[in-house]
């Protein structure tokens, strides 16, 4: 780390600074350790670290004796998180860092009952059990968590009568959120009738989730059917559940199955130049290798992995998913586009629900788009 003179280089600091943007070469698959950094990221936006309080009112009655020594509780859990988070961003023993700043998180939601929110506590679950994972297997433990979460959901909602009835949706739709859109469609049939069978849906569609995501066989569908079903319920109701969407969004992206080996993409030089310098810019890992490809090749671009080969928007929807920092970037442009807009709810709302529809059916895995062979 350092030069001739006894002092650091200005190389090996800029190759530090970088380490945030880099996922390769760490004891987590790659995606794994994305959606930790994407999750502290996002919690610590959410004022994680001034939320570590002494306890209050906590869930653990023995965690009342840190209150004789005030903000020793406080600061301690404060200086831990900031060290592990910071290693965890910046690729020191990943694995701890992440299993440390989960069970920061836990341990904040047990010593504060009013700090406990279904979003951070599943934030905090799912950092403590990134770390128990391996670069070797899939990770089984958030497969688990994630049906355990839907599970719980579902049968909570199974032994509430006001669900069965449709009052508790009624009541939160028609009367806590004045939902236009509910109100308008549930004068048009029977009273109770929308009610119920949104309720209905919700409950059998979360129970389903529970269950499908647990088979390989199903397992893709359902992450598609997860991300439709909530996209569509704050569509209907403008609500984010706290960070709870943004939350399992990223949870999902544990299971994106990024390729170990380098990717070989091939483009039209004259066209598609600013899209290479773009991916360039966001390959920290430098495992993007770009050659120009004949002017008169019917395709504009390609990805060769070990596994397939792919053309155009197939191609490029690969390599977006392939790109650790494009989801970086994302989360970036939500949060300044959150802050731009907090004053203005209503464009807020219309920006996102454009935005997140579009890239969903961009993505989709439907074949929209022919293949063309050289």
């Amino acid at each position: 780390m350092k030069n001739k003179n006894g002092g650091l280089s200005m190389t090996n600091i800029a190759t530090f600074i970088v380490r945030p943007f880099q996922f390769e070469g760490t004891k987590m698959h790659p995606n794994v350790l994305l959606m930790c950094k994407l999750l502290v990221i996002l919690i610590t936006a959410h004022h994680i670290f001034f939320k570590i309080s002494d306890p209050f009112i906590p869930f653990i009655s023995a965690l009342d004796w840190f209150n004789k020594y005030p903000n020793v509780f406080k600061y301690s859990l404060r200086c831990i998180y900031a060290l592990s988070a910071f290693a965890l961003l910046f690729n020191i023993k990943v694995r701890t860092a992440s299993i440390v700043t989960g069970l920061v998180v836990i341990l904040n939601i047990l010593a504060s009952k009013p700090l406990f929110f279904n979003h951070t506590f599943i934030c905090g679950c799912a950092l403590f059990l990134a770390g128990l994972t391996n670069d070797k297997e899939p990770p089984y433990l958030l497969i688990f968590q994630l049906s355990l979460v839907y599970f719980g959901a579902s049968i909570n909602k199974f032994l509430e009568p006001d669900w069965w009835s449709g009052a508790f949706m009624h009541t939160w739709l028609g009367t806590a959120r004045e939902n236009p859109v509910y109100l308008y469609v549930s004068e048009l049939v029977p009273d109770m009738v929308l009610a119920k069978l949104l309720s209905y849906i919700a409950m059998f569609t979360e129970f389903a989730i529970a269950v499908l995501i647990l088979f390989k066989r199903t397992r893709n569908l359902t992450l598609w059917f997860i991300i439709i079903f909530h996209t569509t319920l704050f569509t209907l109701t403008s609500f984010r559940f706290g960070h709870f969407i943004e939350s399992l969004a990223i949870v999902l992206l544990a299971f994106l199955s990024i390729p170990k080996e380098q990717l070989i993409i091939s483009y039209k030089e004259h066209s598609l130049h600013k899209l290479k310098q773009f991916f360039r810019f966001l390959d920290r890992d430098h495992k993007q290798l770009w050659t120009p490809i004949s002017s008169e090749s019917s395709n504009w671009l390609s990805l060769k992995t070990k596994d397939k080969t792919l053309y155009n928007h197939a191609a490029l929807k690969d390599i977006l998913l392939y790109t650790p920092n494009f989801f970086m970037l994302m989360l970036a442009v939500d949060i300044v586009i959150y802050i731009v807009l907090y004053n203005h709810r209503t464009a807020l709302f219309v920006f996102n629900v454009i935005f997140i529809w579009s890239v969903i059916f961009y993505f989709l895995p439907i074949k929209r788009f022919k293949k063309k062979a050289n």
